[in-house]
């Protein structure tokens, strides 16, 4: 497989039409998506697909496809994203991650996104990631944690106003270090 980067037990990739199967099993499970407004249609999948797809080809970085280097498995999305919902911290880039169940409490989240900021700062020359996530989404914002970004404050994302349990979020932001 042709892998746009690795780190030590993870590939990043561009997506590709044979991996919505494994997608959609992944972001239509009621278990992965708690702290999404709702699971995905398999409409929905195809279309995160396409505009992961375009966002590569424009900006060199999506939600990537993320594999295991040893077995090929999909274990997810985990990359970076511009996003332009009103706040008054957008435009922006954020990181984020959606792994399947079965991939939880192994440590792929916070490597792989170690690995997806150095892709950002040093190959695609970003000067500033954001991540965020519900507030009562603690694992997520251990990982924020854990790969060194730093707690900006909490905000109601616009998008989530119809979610009220999910609406509140923690932004966390990374700056590029000086050399």
């Amino acid at each position: 497989m042709d892998y746009l980067f690795t780190s030590e037990r993870l590939g990043f990739r561009n997506w590709l039409d044979n991996d919505f199967e494994a997608l959609h099993t992944i972001i239509s499970d009621e278990q992965v998506m708690r702290f999404f407004p709702k699971i995905s249609s398999e409409e929905e999948t195809w279309a995160l697909m396409r505009r992961m797809q375009k966002s590569f080809e424009q900006n060199r970085f999506c939600y990537f496809a993320v594999e295991r280097l040893d077995n090929q498995e999909l274990l997810g999305i985990l990359g970076m994203a511009e996003q332009s919902f009103e706040a008054d911290f957008t435009p922006c880039v954020d990181i984020g991650w959606r792994l399947k169940a079965s991939a939880w409490g192994k440590g792929y989240a916070s490597e792989g996104a170690k690995k997806c900021l150095e892709y950002a700062f040093e190959t695609i020359g970003l000067k500033e990631v954001v991540a965020m996530a519900p507030i009562l989404n603690t694992p997520s914002i251990g990982v924020m944690r854990k790969v060194g970004m730093t707690y900006v404050k909490n905000f109601k994302h616009s998008k989530l106003k119809d979610y009220p349990n999910i609406e509140e979020c923690a932004l966390y932001r990374i700056r590029k270090q000086p050399e």
